[in-house]
């Protein structure tokens, strides 16, 4: 009698989206669950979030990139914003970094932290979008110093600068970027407890995948705003 062709196993569940995150992150979380880990699965995610975060932290302080250059003969515009980018970019990265390994302490092997908080990210690149936008929109009256301030600190290309950093730290994009950059770390851990929860199990292992990363998060977002809040 002829054997019946064995069954095909059925394909591997696909992984959610991170976007799904945003929409319920116990929804994420049973997406990801039946999943095999992929610890770099959003790394791109995070990535898009670093690359605009630096985009948004370098239109915002831009003008007076140009101003000391224009009025004091500061390093080449191009350099510095190409600097700034870079480093919005790079803590933003390392930023990931802390959540990952940190959260990983916290929750186990068993909350993908890496997972969710890459997917996490999903949550910012809208809003550094709209700290960009608003950034090029900021009139020059908003943050420009006045002829007094400019003359008395004549070519010092530093003093031009930070004279025009303090008025840039005023603006709403400042504002925003600050909010974005603080309260969109804490929204991030926020989310991810229910997240650690279902993946876990364990209620206390997803508090702690949450609050270890917490702080050290915000000092690095603390320390990338630094330059624009001392400015003030």
């Amino acid at each position: 009698m002829a054997r019946a062709p064995a069954s095909a196993p059925p394909p591997a569940p696909a992984a959610p989206l991170p976007t799904t995150f945003l929409m319920g992150p116990r929804v994420f979380a049973r997406q990801l669950a039946p999943t095999e880990p992929a610890p770099l699965r959003y790394l791109g995610m995070a990535g898009l979030s670093a690359a605009l975060s630096g985009v948004a932290y370098a239109a915002l302080v831009s003008p007076a990139v140009r101003l000391a250059a224009e009025v004091a003969g500061g390093a080449s515009p191009l350099a510095a914003h190409a600097t700034n980018v870079l480093g919005g970019a790079f803590l933003t990265l390392f930023t990931y970094g802390l959540m990952w390994g940190l959260g990983r302490l916290g929750a186990g092997r068993a909350g993908r932290a890496a997972e969710v908080y890459g997917a996490s990210f999903a949550l910012l690149p809208p809003l550094y979008l709209l700290v960009t936008v608003l950034a090029l929109l900021t009139p020059e009256a908003a943050w420009r110093p006045d002829l007094a301030a400019l003359a008395q600190a004549g070519e010092n290309s530093r003093k031009v600068q930070q004279l025009a950093l303090a008025g840039l730290a005023q603006t709403a994009p400042a504002a925003l970027l600050l909010a974005v950059t603080m309260l969109g770390t804490a929204a991030q851990c926020a989310l991810a407890f229910p997240a650690f929860a279902v993946l876990t199990g364990r209620p206390a292992r997803a508090a702690a995948g949450t609050l270890l990363p917490l702080l050290p998060a915000l000092a690095v977002g603390f320390i990338a705003l630094a330059p624009l809040l001392f400015s003030r």
